[in-house]
């Protein structure tokens, strides 16, 4: 028994440890999703200690839920542009070319975008060469444009908004 203990602990950590990794280039919504299906295949082995490791790996793959939890993120700029984002903790900041944040966001625009753009909890943006926003890889995009109504949202849309916030990110698109 506290051989088995032993396997998920290790293989907890060891597979959190990994999964951590891809922090910055796959969203945690796909991270947990892989790591859950992984977790479905070495369950269904004959091996016990092939199981614990499974087993490890499925609870290494659930704490995603916590980087899901903690909100949007940018996890690279590229652009030659200043952008706005509307911070979780800070209101509506300023990000200057190829600075990103530490702090989650709930959205951004820049000048001339003429709206703004709703990240979802859990999704990766990617600010591009040429001002583009991009997904990072992963479900992020189904997520956030199907799930969660994220994605381009316009005038009309900031102004049914009971959060100011949204307005005074808006403002910064015009």
């Amino acid at each position: 028994m506290k051989k088995n203990h032993l396997t998920i602990t290790t293989s907890s950590i060891i597979s959190y440890a990994g999964i951590k990794t891809l922090e910055n280039k796959i969203d945690p919504f796909t991270r947990m999703s892989l790591g859950l299906l992984a977790t479905l295949g070495l369950s269904l082995s004959e091996n016990q200690t092939t199981r614990n490791i499974g087993l490890g790996l499925g609870i290494a793959s659930l704490l995603q839920l916590i980087d899901i939890k903690n909100g949007g993120k940018i996890t690279r700029n590229d652009s030659n542009i200043q952008f706005y984002i509307l911070d979780e903790n800070q209101g509506v900041t300023a990000l200057n070319p190829g600075q990103t944040p530490n702090n989650s966001i709930d959205g951004l625009t820049f000048k001339g975008f003429n709206g703004v753009f709703k990240v979802s909890d859990g999704v990766y943006i990617e600010l591009g060469k040429d001002n583009s926003v991009n997904y990072s890889f992963g479900l992020g995009k189904l997520i956030n444009q199907n799930l969660r109504s994220g994605g381009y949202k316009s005038k009309q849309w900031v102004d049914q908004q009971t959060d100011l916030r949204w307005k005074e990110l808006y403002d910064r698109s015009i």
